[in-house]
């Protein structure tokens, strides 16, 4: 009992106050409710974080040991990515060439940061051998690159207009996650075996081709809902067509803010 209080107070409610506090904080327009918030998120990581401490004897937490492991690189690409965004062709608070800069030197950091735990000592063991969620994680972030910059080529060619560079960087990044796809499956790792991550991405392009489909079925059925519920709607009142009498009131209104005379029809 003493462990599933603990589990719960450490894992699942700290879990609940990441979402509520994420939730309040980007939604809020409320100053206090959004610093109320952001303190939420943070009590509610560093628990889950602090898991492998709190719950050494629980499944879940090798979870708070993903999230731990994944601070760093997390922190230099979400950084290095709004340098590099607020660095470009924005129209106001816009940051200097060297923030732009030193945005990509920690995007290209973070990135080697998430190989070099696939490809090098840093991978996340936990406990003794490789975290199983970072087994889940590692090839579903891949896929879900992957097919997110195709659509997003795909979308920009469609109804972008001289979007020719944003096509080619989408591009680029869907070639740079296909080929580390494709040398997780055929190469070895210091941890991690190329059967091993074939049978993930595997299993990891199933829940992301059910999530697609999942979506799809949910819009389709919102779309026939919201159909349905418009045709029993009665329809609008028609407004009667003016008479004569409301046709010169308006002439002689109109006439008069414009400074002529009314004209008869």
């Amino acid at each position: 009992m003493e462990e599933a209080t603990q589990a719960f107070v450490f894992f699942w409610l700290a879990a609940l106050f990441l979402v509520v506090g994420a939730m309040v904080g980007f939604f809020s327009k409320v100053h206090w409710q959004r610093r109320t918030g952001a303190v939420m998120l943070v009590v509610g990581l560093l628990s889950l974080m602090a898991t492998p401490w709190t719950l050494p004897s629980s499944p879940s937490s090798a979870f708070g040991h993903l999230l731990g492991s994944l601070v760093g690189p997390a922190v230099l690409l979400v950084v290095g990515f709004y340098l590099i965004t607020f660095s470009g062709n924005v129209p106001v608070g816009r940051l200097s060439k060297s923030d732009r800069t030193m945005g990509v030197a920690m995007v290209m950091l973070g990135t080697l940061w998430l190989e070099a735990m696939h490809w090098w000592i840093l991978t996340p063991m936990y406990p003794g051998e490789v975290n199983r969620y970072w087994l889940i994680f590692w090839p579903t972030m891949l896929l879900a690159t992957l097919t997110f910059s195709l659509a997003t080529y795909s979308v920009v060619g469609l109804v972008g207009d001289g979007r020719l560079r944003e096509q080619r960087l989408m591009m680029v990044v869907a070639v740079f996650a296909s080929l580390l796809l494709l040398l997780g499956a055929v190469l070895d790792g210091p941890n991690v075996n190329p059967n091993q991550f074939s049978s993930e991405v595997l299993l990891a392009s199933a829940d992301i081709f059910g999530a697609m489909v999942g979506a799809a079925f949910a819009i389709l059925v919102f779309a026939i809902v919201l159909a349905i519920y418009e045709s029993q709607q009665p329809s609008p009142k028609r407004l009667d067509p003016p008479t004569m009498t409301q046709l010169e009131q308006a002439s002689h209104i109109i006439a008069h803010n414009l400074g002529g005379e009314a004209e008869d029809e």
